[in-house]
């Protein structure tokens, strides 16, 4: 995955930084340390040049071997006798032979670490005190040397090569663990179960996957099984309604056509035929709309001609509605829709457009004006359904224009059918603020569309 490649390459970036700063933080230290020792202006008491110069005046010698920490001090001729000696031990208070100058001025003095320093005053010697100063000559051929300086310096270069490689192989393995587990992850968000090998570094992680996939298993299944429930009990009822209703309409009808029945008796067995057939559409919508839900209805698409299903509609509305000299009613369908055809769902097409009609007349029941325009636009059909009503309230129009469900009680089962048509055609459906003006756009393409 790139978002964990992207991982890797920061791990390698900050490992190389890492390793560069700790390189960097040894200089830091080592600098700060030498500057410590050999930077402080006492440290020149391992010096004796300065106390040399000042033999002129043994008061300013003396001052500045105390200074520098001396035990002792003494100026030898060239014949290794002594000509001045400043607090020196008795028992070295001697001549001394030219191997024995030889010896003290490379090694040490009866343990006395020592300096020399040698002029035409003679040769002043100072001890310190002992286990003071560490003194030893270390001989080493250049051969020797050089391939000792080459070692090392291979040596540092190959540990950063090594330490380098150990931080990129276990990198690696980090990368490709985790590679498993965003895998797994992609698959639980897929709706996908999982089953990774409980082991390793990662074993407590690939533990809590695993029961989250057995979890979402079963809320699957469970939802599953709740939702072949609800459809087995919504096909139930509404085969149980369909016969007691189909009664009541045919009554009815009949009783509304008996002209030797009262006239006020006809006008209610009317309203009742409206009622009953405004139930029937509210069943056939609340079982359609369970179907698209739930990919259960195909598309049975073949070419159809949408001003066809669209004037079918509209008389459908105009022949079933309770008073219609209450609407005034107006269709609009250029020419240039006329005789357009595309591939679609005649029979959903048509529920479409008349749930949309019939919810522009049943929530103005003291009448209005409705006006459809039918028209090509950009190459693709467009529908425009108006009217001067009361209007959809917000959260309707919130929810065909975003989808978002509202939290309201509000009844939108005919127009959610009306969206899952439209969408299931590869369509757009939108309305205005006002909630008066309802526009579908079809983008007439169903090459990969199978239907729900």
């Amino acid at each position: 995955m790139k978002s964990l490649m992207r991982i890797y390459f920061h791990y390698i970036v900050i490992t190389l930084g890492m390793i560069l700063g700790f390189f960097l933080l040894q200089i830091i230290l080592l600098t700060v340390v030498m500057h410590r020792f050999y930077g402080r202006p006492e440290y020149k008491k391992y010096s004796i040049r300065q106390i040399y110069e000042q033999l002129d005046s043994k008061e300013q010698a003396i001052s500045g071997l105390q200074q520098s920490g001396a035990a002792f001090a003494m100026i030898l001729d060239d014949q290794g006798n002594l000509t001045w000696s400043w607090q020196l031990p008795s028992d070295l208070a001697h001549p001394y032979t030219t191997s024995q100058i030889a010896s003290f001025t490379r090694w040490y003095l009866n343990d006395y670490p020592v300096s020399v320093w040698g002029g035409q005053q003679g040769l002043l010697v100072i001890g310190y005190p002992r286990r003071s100063i560490w003194k030893y000559n270390i001989y080493q051929s250049m051969e020797d040397t050089e391939s000792l300086l080459t070692f090392i310096v291979w040596s540092f270069y190959l540990t950063i090569i090594a330490a380098v490689l150990v931080f990129l192989v276990l990198g690696y393995q980090y990368y490709r663990k985790m590679q498993v587990i965003a895998d797994a992850v992609g698959h639980l968000a897929s709706g996908e179960s999982i089953q990774l090998l409980e082991s390793g570094i990662m074993r407590e992680i690939a533990v809590t996957l695993n029961r989250t996939s057995d979890l979402l298993a079963s809320q699957r299944n469970k939802l599953v099984q709740r939702d072949e429930a609800r459809n087995q009990w919504i096909s139930g009822v509404s085969h149980d309604i369909r016969t007691p209703l189909s009664l009541v309409m045919g009554y009815a009808d009949m009783i509304e056509r008996d002209k030797d029945i009262d006239e006020n008796v006809r006008q209610k067995a009317a309203s009742i035929r409206w009622q009953s057939i405004r139930i029937r559409s509210l069943i056939e919508d609340l079982n359609l709309t369970c179907k698209l839900e739930y990919d259960m209805q195909p598309l049975r698409l073949k070419p159809v001609i949408l001003a066809a299903i669209l004037r079918r509609a509209a008389a459908e509305i105009l022949n079933t509605m309770e008073h219609p000299r209450l609407y005034d009613f107006s269709l609009i369908i250029e020419p240039d829709i006329e005789f357009y055809e595309m591939e679609a769902d005649e029979q959903l097409l048509s529920r479409a457009f008349e749930n949309i009609l019939g919810n522009c007349v049943r929530h103005n029941e003291n009448g209005c004006q409705i006006w459809v325009k039918a028209w090509i636009g950009e190459g693709y059909p467009r529908m425009q359904f108006c009217d001067n009503g009361r209007g959809l309230p917000p959260d309707i129009c919130r929810y065909l224009n975003t989808g978002k469900t509202p939290d309201s009680e509000i009844h939108l089962m005919g127009l959610k059918l009306v969206k899952q048509i439209v969408e299931a055609h590869n369509g757009s459906i939108c309305i205005d603020e006002s909630g008066h003006g309802i526009t579908i756009e079809f983008n007439d393409s169903f090459s990969d569309n199978k239907g729900f």
